[in-house]
Protein backbone atom coordinates (compact mmCIF):
# COMPACT_ATOMS: atom_id res chain seq x y z
CA UNK A 1 0.00 0.00 0.00
CA UNK A 2 0.95 3.48 -0.95
CA UNK A 3 0.28 7.05 -1.52
CA UNK A 4 -0.35 9.56 -4.19
CA UNK A 5 1.83 12.90 -3.49
CA UNK A 6 -1.07 14.85 -2.01
CA UNK A 7 -1.71 11.98 0.64
CA UNK A 8 1.07 11.46 3.06
CA UNK A 9 0.76 10.25 5.86
CA UNK A 10 2.83 11.28 8.92
CA UNK A 11 6.75 12.14 8.20
CA UNK A 12 5.39 12.59 4.03
CA UNK A 13 5.84 15.83 2.13
CA UNK A 14 2.97 17.08 2.96
CA UNK A 15 2.03 18.29 6.20
CA UNK A 16 -1.29 17.68 7.94
CA UNK A 17 -3.46 19.86 10.23
CA UNK A 18 -4.25 18.54 13.42
CA UNK A 19 -7.46 19.36 12.23
CA UNK A 20 -8.03 17.77 9.29
CA UNK A 21 -10.81 14.60 8.54
CA UNK A 22 -8.22 11.36 8.15
CA UNK A 23 -8.11 7.85 7.13
CA UNK A 24 -6.03 5.93 10.19
CA UNK A 25 -4.71 2.32 9.00
CA UNK A 26 -5.12 -0.35 11.09
CA UNK A 27 -3.38 -3.29 10.00
CA UNK A 28 -0.33 -4.92 8.22
CA UNK A 29 3.31 -2.88 7.84
CA UNK A 30 1.62 0.21 7.82
CA UNK A 31 -0.36 0.08 11.12
CA UNK A 32 -0.91 3.44 12.39
CA UNK A 33 -0.54 5.27 9.19
CA UNK A 34 -2.34 8.29 8.89
CA UNK A 35 -3.73 9.02 5.39
CA UNK A 36 -4.95 13.18 5.36
CA UNK A 37 -8.10 13.96 3.78
CA UNK A 38 -6.94 17.21 2.10
CA UNK A 39 -7.92 16.93 -1.70
CA UNK A 40 -11.64 17.37 -2.44
CA UNK A 41 -11.67 14.06 -4.43
CA UNK A 42 -9.33 11.35 -3.74
CA UNK A 43 -9.28 7.65 -5.24
CA UNK A 44 -8.45 4.28 -4.67
CA UNK A 45 -7.54 1.55 -6.37
CA UNK A 46 -5.08 -1.31 -7.36
CA UNK A 47 -3.80 0.98 -10.31
CA UNK A 48 -0.73 3.27 -9.21
CA UNK A 49 -2.10 6.37 -10.52
CA UNK A 50 -4.32 6.43 -7.90
CA UNK A 51 -3.93 8.77 -4.63
CA UNK A 52 -4.71 5.28 -2.43
CA UNK A 53 -2.82 2.26 -3.50
CA UNK A 54 -3.67 -0.81 -2.71
CA UNK A 55 -1.45 -3.57 -3.74
CA UNK A 56 -4.16 -6.48 -2.65
CA UNK A 57 -5.19 -9.08 -6.03
CA UNK A 58 -8.90 -8.64 -4.02
CA UNK A 59 -8.83 -4.64 -5.24
CA UNK A 60 -9.88 -3.19 -8.21
CA UNK A 61 -7.99 -1.04 -10.14
CA UNK A 62 -10.36 1.68 -10.19
CA UNK A 63 -12.05 0.52 -6.50
CA UNK A 64 -13.60 3.33 -4.96
CA UNK A 65 -13.06 6.67 -4.32
CA UNK A 66 -13.55 9.56 -1.62
CA UNK A 67 -15.01 13.16 -2.48
CA UNK A 68 -15.66 15.92 -0.07
CA UNK A 69 -19.53 17.49 -0.60
CA UNK A 70 -20.90 20.05 2.10
CA UNK A 71 -18.31 19.73 4.18
CA UNK A 72 -18.54 15.54 4.90
CA UNK A 73 -16.43 12.74 3.05
CA UNK A 74 -18.58 10.54 1.38
CA UNK A 75 -16.90 6.84 0.42
CA UNK A 76 -18.63 5.08 -3.28
CA UNK A 77 -17.40 2.25 -4.90
CA UNK A 78 -16.56 2.05 -8.48
CA UNK A 79 -18.16 -1.12 -9.25
CA UNK A 80 -15.69 -2.79 -7.94
CA UNK A 81 -16.08 -6.74 -8.39
CA UNK A 82 -15.24 -7.65 -4.27
CA UNK A 83 -17.15 -4.31 -3.00
CA UNK A 84 -16.25 -1.61 -0.64
CA UNK A 85 -17.13 -2.37 2.70
CA UNK A 86 -17.95 0.42 5.91
CA UNK A 87 -18.33 -1.26 9.55
CA UNK A 88 -18.47 -4.52 7.97
CA UNK A 89 -21.40 -3.72 5.40
CA UNK A 90 -20.91 -3.42 1.59
CA UNK A 91 -22.43 -0.54 0.00
CA UNK A 92 -23.84 0.66 -2.85
CA UNK A 93 -24.41 4.17 -3.31
CA UNK A 94 -22.30 6.86 -1.96
CA UNK A 95 -21.71 6.57 2.15
CA UNK A 96 -21.39 9.32 4.51
CA UNK A 97 -18.49 8.90 6.28
CA UNK A 98 -18.97 9.72 10.20
CA UNK A 99 -16.31 9.87 13.27
CA UNK A 100 -15.43 6.23 14.09
CA UNK A 101 -16.42 4.08 11.24
CA UNK A 102 -14.17 1.66 9.56
CA UNK A 103 -13.26 1.23 5.94
CA UNK A 104 -12.12 -2.00 4.16
CA UNK A 105 -11.02 -2.65 0.58
CA UNK A 106 -9.84 -6.51 -0.10
CA UNK A 107 -8.07 -8.25 2.79
CA UNK A 108 -5.40 -5.68 2.92
CA UNK A 109 -7.08 -1.97 3.36
CA UNK A 110 -8.59 -1.19 6.51
CA UNK A 111 -8.70 1.88 7.94
CA UNK A 112 -10.52 4.11 10.45
CA UNK A 113 -12.32 6.95 9.34
CA UNK A 114 -11.42 10.05 12.36
CA UNK A 115 -13.14 13.38 12.12
CA UNK A 116 -11.89 15.74 14.79
CA UNK A 117 -14.67 18.06 14.45
CA UNK A 118 -17.42 15.22 15.51
CA UNK A 119 -18.82 15.72 18.86
CA UNK A 120 -16.73 13.04 21.38
CA UNK A 121 -14.41 12.94 18.71
CA UNK A 122 -11.49 12.88 21.73
CA UNK A 123 -12.53 9.87 22.66
CA UNK A 124 -12.45 8.08 18.94
CA UNK A 125 -8.96 9.83 18.57
CA UNK A 126 -8.05 7.64 21.49
CA UNK A 127 -8.90 4.69 19.73
CA UNK A 128 -8.47 5.48 15.96
CA UNK A 129 -4.62 6.57 16.93
CA UNK A 130 -3.37 3.74 18.55
CA UNK A 131 -0.80 6.33 19.90
CA UNK A 132 -0.51 8.92 22.35
CA UNK A 133 -2.40 9.78 25.46
CA UNK A 134 -5.79 11.19 25.33
CA UNK A 135 -8.93 11.40 28.03
CA UNK A 136 -12.34 11.09 27.73
CA UNK A 137 -14.04 13.70 30.31
CA UNK A 138 -17.17 12.28 30.53
CA UNK A 139 -16.14 8.88 31.50
CA UNK A 140 -12.92 9.70 33.19
CA UNK A 141 -10.88 7.27 31.24
CA UNK A 142 -7.14 7.29 30.23
CA UNK A 143 -6.00 5.58 26.76
CA UNK A 144 -2.54 5.03 26.50
CA UNK A 145 -1.33 4.05 22.74
CA UNK A 146 -4.45 2.76 21.84
CA UNK A 147 -5.54 0.99 25.40
CA UNK A 148 -7.39 1.95 28.47
CA UNK A 149 -5.50 2.68 31.63
CA UNK A 150 -7.11 -0.16 34.59
CA UNK A 151 -7.49 0.21 36.77
CA UNK A 152 -8.55 3.87 36.51
CA UNK A 153 -6.14 6.32 37.96
CA UNK A 154 -7.25 8.23 40.95
CA UNK A 155 -9.83 11.37 41.22
CA UNK A 156 -6.47 13.97 41.79
CA UNK A 157 -4.42 12.17 39.24
CA UNK A 158 -7.34 12.70 36.54
CA UNK A 159 -7.92 16.13 37.32
CA UNK A 160 -4.10 16.81 36.50
CA UNK A 161 -3.72 14.78 33.48
CA UNK A 162 -7.29 16.71 31.92
CA UNK A 163 -5.82 19.90 32.78
CA UNK A 164 -2.38 19.26 31.13
CA UNK A 165 -3.76 17.48 27.98
CA UNK A 166 -6.13 19.98 27.28
CA UNK A 167 -3.41 22.25 25.91
CA UNK A 168 -0.54 20.48 24.68
CA UNK A 169 2.39 22.18 25.49
CA UNK A 170 1.22 24.84 27.92
CA UNK A 171 2.86 24.95 31.23
CA UNK A 172 1.09 25.36 33.93
CA UNK A 173 2.19 26.78 37.16
CA UNK A 174 1.72 24.48 40.51
CA UNK A 175 -0.75 26.97 41.75
CA UNK A 176 -3.00 26.56 38.51
CA UNK A 177 -2.54 23.17 39.18
CA UNK A 178 -3.80 23.62 43.01
CA UNK A 179 -6.51 25.48 41.87
CA UNK A 180 -7.63 22.16 39.65
CA UNK A 181 -6.72 19.59 41.42
CA UNK A 182 -7.03 20.67 45.06
CA UNK A 183 -10.05 23.05 44.48
CA UNK A 184 -10.94 24.75 47.97
CA UNK A 185 -7.33 23.86 49.50
CA UNK A 186 -5.48 27.21 47.81
CA UNK A 187 -6.01 29.11 50.70
CA UNK A 188 -4.48 26.41 53.15
CA UNK A 189 -1.91 25.71 50.46
CA UNK A 190 -0.60 22.41 48.80
CA UNK A 191 3.21 21.49 49.71
CA UNK A 192 5.92 21.09 46.80
CA UNK A 193 5.81 17.65 47.70
CA UNK A 194 2.29 16.92 47.48
CA UNK A 195 2.24 18.10 44.31
CA UNK A 196 5.24 16.43 43.32
CA UNK A 197 4.54 12.94 44.48
CA UNK A 198 1.19 12.86 42.69
CA UNK A 199 3.14 13.84 39.65
CA UNK A 200 5.37 11.00 40.21
CA UNK A 201 2.48 8.44 40.89
CA UNK A 202 1.05 9.51 37.82
CA UNK A 203 3.84 8.91 35.83
CA UNK A 204 4.94 5.85 36.69
CA UNK A 205 0.95 4.97 35.86
CA UNK A 206 1.35 6.03 32.52
CA UNK A 207 4.88 4.93 32.33
CA UNK A 208 3.57 1.59 32.77
CA UNK A 209 1.62 1.25 29.44
CA UNK A 210 4.12 3.95 27.51
CA UNK A 211 7.68 3.22 28.99
CA UNK A 212 8.99 4.96 26.00
CA UNK A 213 7.72 8.81 26.57
CA UNK A 214 7.17 11.24 28.69
CA UNK A 215 4.01 12.96 28.93
CA UNK A 216 4.54 14.98 31.63
CA UNK A 217 7.25 17.53 31.59
CA UNK A 218 9.13 19.40 34.53
CA UNK A 219 9.33 23.05 33.43
CA UNK A 220 11.89 23.83 35.81
CA UNK A 221 11.09 26.98 38.24
CA UNK A 222 7.42 27.20 36.48
CA UNK A 223 5.49 23.99 36.54
CA UNK A 224 4.55 21.28 34.44
CA UNK A 225 3.72 20.82 30.24
CA UNK A 226 1.86 17.91 28.66
CA UNK A 227 3.67 16.62 25.44
CA UNK A 228 2.42 13.98 23.14
CA UNK A 229 4.87 11.60 21.52
CA UNK A 230 4.91 13.41 17.83
CA UNK A 231 4.92 16.93 19.55
CA UNK A 232 8.64 17.02 20.90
Amino acid sequence: MHFGPYCQGRGGRQVMQERTPRLIVQGGAEKGKEIPLTQELLSIGRSDDNDIVIGDRLASRRHAQLEREKGQWVISDLGSRNGTFVNGQRISDGYVLRDGDEVQIGLEFKALYFDPEATGALVSEALVRGRGLWVDRETREVWVQGRKLTPAVSKAQFRLLALLQEKPGRVYSRDEIVEVVWPGNAVNGVSDETIDALVGRLRRRIAAADPDHRYIVTVRGHGFKFVQPWHE
